[in-house]
């Protein structure tokens, strides 16, 4: 939302304020309400105001601490008060007045009072720089689920860091230059881990980390939190599973509608934003405690309306929700909205080309919340990965006693995958009860990256540019004791998920709004992780505990379905962008460049529209979000 950047001379050379100022007009989009410089001596500092919450109004920053120590912070507290006793001014008042402190003083408070276990305790969607000048280091760190971005480039006698990308590339002598292991993560299905970065030399920190530099180009790295795998939670009834999910829903909610205006929802007729909608509109509508203080916030949805493809509308149910608690709905017309509609227009941004398939929709969607006045615009993107998805624990249902639903779920898969009864007891049941007792070294390895490439996608260039052989967030999973908490984890923490939401941060903070997604909430995750995976989700029973966590606040639950747009996807390839994509394909500077092989690439293309079937499909996503990239940024390097 707001933007942070700065340069550190460990050299003592003086930072130019010119510099630093060219960096933050580089994303002027960052501070609509203000930019904010401290430039003394070696020490460049940049503060953009993108004002969301009450107590950001008028803020100023870096807020500056004992012995010249100076934080900048991008950031939403969750747990205000679990600090308010340690920041200056009675009851956590700024300085000596009655303003409640801002979220950046309460945190560095919390920092400077315990360095080592702070950042583990701070809730909420933050990234922050922390000069000390007694140390003469640099702190930087990103929250847990990577909902606010942060970057870095450590020199011999200098430190640069940025919010955006291009902050970075805006200051003087730092190179451009395409770093090809970004793009072959990219081309193997946009699955490009958190930490790297498309520009050489450029780094980012990891969700959940620290990163410590000092004189001499020394950096020291430590994650300060992640879910702890031996964190187990065991109920006796559903009931309780539901009880506990209901509470962190409305914690989440409440902490994410502290802000100092109105907020939009896109609101789909699935169950992750009617959620978001319902638990909105329910706190609204009983004036529950905890509201901002200028009371609870006006709600407004924005949904996607079909005429032409009526198995992708779900107004429906959107509109069941919306009644119900009271809330506007503006309709966006899908014919006007389709993928690659207008192009070069809606194209991804200088930083990378990670794009999202329907961005005209996403896009009109964030520039009618910024038109009605916005503080925040809400997105679902994580429910599904934390409560559905692919996750199957037959086993665990076996465990529990569970035997009449074990047989109905295996009925099903074996007509789902057409396997046979063999087969599905050896994948579902034998195999997860022996990974719980192999070690991890001598588990079956899930499929290797390059193995999830196209055809078309040059192998000799997946394996020039060091591709490894498993994927960062697989191996993380290993620390789960069973295969469905390791999917699970896979689902949740999965690179495609940590890129779509810095997607959306940037996108929503260039039209001034904040994004936010109450399903990304660190205790969720934790939540989620600690379950027996049967209590959130079955074959039979499809998110099943947050339909029944929502029980009374959702309207008819059972309604929310899940409706994958695919069909406009297919059906605009073929139609009206046909022309467009072939361009792309044809003239490929991806293919100039070696990334893509066009003659297999042209073959795939033709294959596709000579069927009308949508099972022949191929990831065409990944390559034509990068070609445009390439097109609209390194054309002419």
């Amino acid at each position: 939302m707001s933007g942070i950047c700065g340069i550190i001379h460990f050299d003592g050379a003086p930072v130019s304020r010119a510099e630093v100022l060219r960096m933050a007009n580089a994303a002027p989009h960052r501070g609509p309400h203000g930019t904010f410089i401290h430039c003394e001596g070696s020490v460049g500092l940049v503060y953009q105001s993108l004002e969301i919450t009450p107590e950001s109004v008028g803020e100023r920053q870096p807020v500056a601490g004992p012995a010249g120590s100076l934080l900048l912070a991008d950031a939403r507290l969750d747990n205000r008060g679990d600090f308010a006793a340690h920041a200056s001014g009675a009851g956590g008042a700024r300085g000596g007045d009655e303003r409640p402190a801002t979220d950046a003083e309460l945190m560095l408070a919390e920092l400077l009072r315990d360095p080592e276990g702070g950042p583990a305790r701070i809730l909420g969607d933050f990234a922050w720089a922390l000069w000390d000048p007694r140390s003469c280091e640099l702190r930087l760190a990103r929250d847990a689920m990577g909902m606010r971005a942060l970057y870095y480039r450590v020199e011999p006698n200098r430190v640069l860091f940025a919010t955006e990308v291009k902050q970075i590339l805006a200051a003087d002598r730092v190179p451009r230059k395409l770093n090809e292991l970004a793009v072959a993560w990219h081309l193997t299905g946009m699955q490009t881990p958190p930490g790297v970065v498309f520009y050489e030399g450029i780094d980012a920190v990891l969700p959940g980390e620290e990163v410590r530099v000092g004189p001499g180009a020394r950096v020291h790295r430590r994650i300060f939190w992640r879910p702890d795998p031996r964190h187990r939670i065991r109920y006796r009834r559903d009931e309780e599973y539901a009880e506990h999910l209901r509470e962190l829903l409305i914690d989440a909610m409440r902490a994410r509608l502290r802000t100092k205006g109105p907020v939009g929802v896109s609101l789909s007729g699935g169950l992750d934003s009617g959620t978001i909608a319902s638990v909105a509109g329910w706190l609204r509508e009983r004036n529950a405690p905890g509201a901002p203080a200028g009371g609870w916030p006006e709600i407004r949805a924005y949904t996607w309306a079909f005429t032409e493809l009526p198995q992708c509308d779900e107004r429906e149910n959107a509109y069941r929700i919306a009644n119900h608690y009271g809330i506007p709905v503006q309709e966006i017309p899908a014919e006007e909205t389709y993928p690659l509609v207008n192009y070069p227009a809606h194209g991804p941004d200088e930083d990378d080309p990670f794009m999202s398939m329907f961005q005209p929709f996403v896009d009109t969607v964030a520039d009618s919340s910024a038109a009605d006045g916005a503080s925040v615009l809400f997105h679902g993107t994580r429910g599904d990965l934390m409560f559905g998805g692919t996750v199957v624990d037959i086993y665990g249902l076996l465990l529990s006693g569970r035997l009449g639903q074990v047989r109905t779920e295996l009925g099903l898969l074996r007509r789902y995958e057409n396997l046979s009864r063999a087969a599905v007891l050896l994948r579902y049941v034998v195999a997860p009860g022996f990974s719980r007792i192999i070690p991890p070294a001598l588990r079956r390895c899930r499929g290797r990256p390059i193995d999830s490439a196209e055809a078309h996608v040059s192998r000799s260039f997946l394996v020039r540019s060091g591709l490894p052989d498993r994927d960062p967030v697989d191996i993380d999973s290993e620390s789960r004791w069973d295969e469905s908490g390791r999917e699970r984890y896979r689902h949740v923490y999965t690179s495609l998920v940590m890129g779509a939401v810095v997607f959306l941060d940037r996108l929503c903070a260039l039209r001034g709004v904040g994004f936010s997604d109450p399903w990304s909430d660190r205790r969720i995750a934790d939540f989620a992780l600690a379950c027996p995976q049967h209590a959130l989700h079955c074959v039979t029973d499809q998110k099943r505990l947050p339909r029944r966590a929502l029980d009374g606040m959702l309207p008819d639950p059972r309604a929310a379905r899940k409706i994958v747009p695919a069909p406009l996807y297919y059906h605009v390839l073929r139609s009206c962008v046909r022309p467009t994509v072939q361009e792309l394909i044809t003239n490929a500077r991806a293919a100039e460049l070696g990334f893509v092989d066009r003659v297999i690439l042209s073959e795939q293309w033709d294959s596709f529209l000579s069927s009308s079937n949508d099972a022949v499909t191929f990831d065409l996503w990944s390559t034509l979000s990068l070609e445009i990239w390439l097109r609209n940024h390194w054309a002419q390097r």
